[in-house]
């Protein structure tokens, strides 16, 4: 890709290779899970299209999903010349016959645009990322989260005089990260879920495993009596004052172990001086939505979709 992605309407893919130009490009921004690097290649480059282009010195993002047209299309992040800039890639659309959009426009472009009088924008709410106070879920000690403290205090009192052990799991090695992937699968087969039929986010797990090196993935994982029964895959923010947390997977056969695990991911942003974690979006999922809620969001990362009226 060089130092700079070409001119819209030409694209050029987004590759591991281009993460410290990337990085560069997005440093000013708010640190969207959807606009990181990681979280693009985690989750939409699972049929390697993912390709970036630029226009005004903007970054025009193509986020494909074959399998989901409608939440598939061009996005536009940055903050110069946006009324412009939507109109020249309007026009490009209609010349293409194309479904005249934009998809995920973070917030903060949304707020720069002078004029939306001729504009149809829509909040994308199964896309809004869900941002949590590292501090308040690592004490637990303010009321609104008071259900979290007594599910964490359930977790113990379920363990209690089990061996119980939280530190990171070493995956450089291929045999490692496939042992993770076995052990994941294992802890499904408890609780079987109908919201990902396709096993869309086996895919991204596997990019996430095998990438974890090149796109600065960390994990904690928890082990019971020697056994590993849950894991959080993470990366932090340039700025360093986010975790992203890219997944969560745990045995569910063990009863709140899900909340134990934020609780303690949590304390270790803490550690770190990380003040807030980004949960990343519920794509409409209702127990999803319900569980993350019940964790005191303090803010969103919101995105819309923008249409021609």
């Amino acid at each position: 890709m060089g130092n700079m992605p070409p001119t819209f309407p030409r694209f050029a893919p987004l590759t591991l290779e281009d993460k410290d130009t990337y990085d560069d490009l997005i440093k000013e921004h708010p640190p969207l899970s959807n606009i990181s690097f990681a979280g693009m290649h985690i989750w939409w480059n699972l049929e390697g299209h993912l390709a970036i282009s630029s226009l005004n010195g903007n970054l025009i993002i193509n986020y494909h999903l074959p399998f989901d047209t409608r939440n598939s299309g061009y996005s536009l992040i940055g903050k110069h010349d946006l009324d412009s800039s939507i109109a020249t890639i309007f026009k490009h659309l209609r010349k293409e016959h194309r479904a005249v959009k934009l998809v995920h426009v973070p917030e903060f472009v949304i707020e720069k645009i002078k004029d939306k009088s001729d504009l149809d924008i829509a909040e994308e709410d199964d896309y809004n990322e869900y941002i949590l106070d590292s501090h308040a879920l690592a004490t637990l000690e303010d009321p609104a989260h008071g259900r979290t403290r007594r599910k964490v205090g359930r977790f113990s009192r379920e363990v209690e005089g089990r061996e119980v052990e939280l530190k990171p799991l070493d995956l450089s090695s291929q045999a490692a990260r496939d042992a993770l992937f076995e052990a994941i699968l294992g802890w499904e087969k408890t609780q079987l879920s109908k919201n990902d039929p396709d096993h869309t986010e086996h895919h991204a797990l596997k990019k996430t495993l095998d990438y974890q090196a090149v796109l600065g993935i960390e994990n904690l994982g928890l082990y019971i009596d020697g056994k590993l029964s849950a894991i959080v895959l993470y990366n932090k923010t340039a700025d360093n004052k986010y975790y992203i947390l890219n997944h969560l997977k745990v045995d569910y056969s063990i009863p709140y172990i899900f909340d134990y695990m934020t609780h303690h991911i949590a304390k270790r942003a803490v550690q770190e001086d990380i003040h807030f974690i980004n949960m990343e979006m519920d794509l409409g999922i209702e127990n999803l939505r319900r569980h993350k809620m019940g964790l005191r969001p303090v803010s969103f990362f919101k995105q819309y979709r923008i249409s021609s009226k």
